[in-house]
């Protein structure tokens, strides 16, 4: 009976060190251009770069924010319009938690979009746990621009007031979820080395890197970052086709990585994959 008892013990000890099992899965559900949600293990939801309602390549389903149900955690990665146009509007209907980079989160608090009871502000190189402490979000570099419109819906400024404004360094982010799984986004980016070090502090499993061009890396610079720098199992390419000017393709992507050990996902906006 002891020796029993010492194998049903030591069997349930090893089950429980190996973490979750292969049926708790995340899904990520590309919503076009940056827009991507998340679902935890555990159903906890996170949405990066609100962009739906007039974004041209997001389902007609999810134009409408109620339709993405609960939201508990919103990513920003800069202040450009194509990536906050519904940010008030899905804060205020989700009461989610904003994560940003400091700056931004100072300047929309300060001009009443955020409520800076449910903002953090951050900057790279930081990690926060906002949604429990099983999921973590890293902030990440990315070379790019952010400047925040203020024609952007939700602000209300004096006539003749400054166009544009300051939203902190733009960023990517690196989500490790309940299950040992991460997923990086790269935000709007150029490529650049330092690349290689997401790889070597997040090792992520998935990425999720720009390829449009013109604003950001395009097809061939997004395969060089992957091959050279990122080295994901798998990507998915994102910020493109959206507008004219940026109108590179995925095929374009495959070609560029040649005969990479990567995987390309095929993903269309509204098509979630599980992991």
């Amino acid at each position: 009976m002891f020796k029993r008892n010492l194998i049903v013990a030591i069997a349930t000890a090893l089950t429980l060190l190996a973490g979750p099992t292969s049926a708790a899965e995340v899904e990520v559900l590309w919503l076009g251009h940056a827009t991507v949600r998340f679902t935890s293990v555990e159903g906890k939801v996170i949405l990066i770069d609100p962009f739906l309602k007039k974004n041209p390549k997001t389902p007609a389903r999810y134009r409408d924010l109620e339709a993405l149900g609960k939201v508990d955690l919103i990513l920003i990665t800069h202040g450009h319009g194509d990536h906050i146009r519904d940010l008030k509007e899905l804060a205020d209907l989700s009461g989610a938690t904003v994560v940003a980079p400091y700056g931004f989160i100072l300047n929309m608090v300060s001009l009443g979009v955020l409520d800076g009871e449910k903002s953090i502000g951050m900057n790279k190189g930081g990690t926060v746990s906002p949604i429990g402490r099983g999921i973590k979000v890293h902030m990440v570099p990315a070379e790019h621009g952010s400047n925040v419109d203020f024609g952007m819906p939700g602000l209300k400024l004096e006539p003749n007031a400054p166009r544009a404004g300051e939203g902190g360094p733009a960023v990517g982010y690196v989500v490790e979820f309940e299950n040992g799984f991460s997923v990086y986004h790269s935000g709007d980016t150029a490529v650049f080395s330092d690349m290689a070090l997401i790889r070597e502090f997040y090792k992520p499993d998935l990425a999720m890197v720009c390829i449009g061009g013109h604003f950001t890396m395009d097809p061939e610079g997004a395969a060089y970052a992957i091959e050279t720098f990122i080295k994901p199992k798998q990507v998915i390419p994102i910020h493109y086709g959206t507008f004219p000017v940026i109108n590179r393709t995925p095929a374009e992507f495959k070609k560029a990585l040649g005969d990479s050990p990567v995987e390309v996902l095929d993903v269309e906006p509204g098509q979630a994959v599980k992991f």
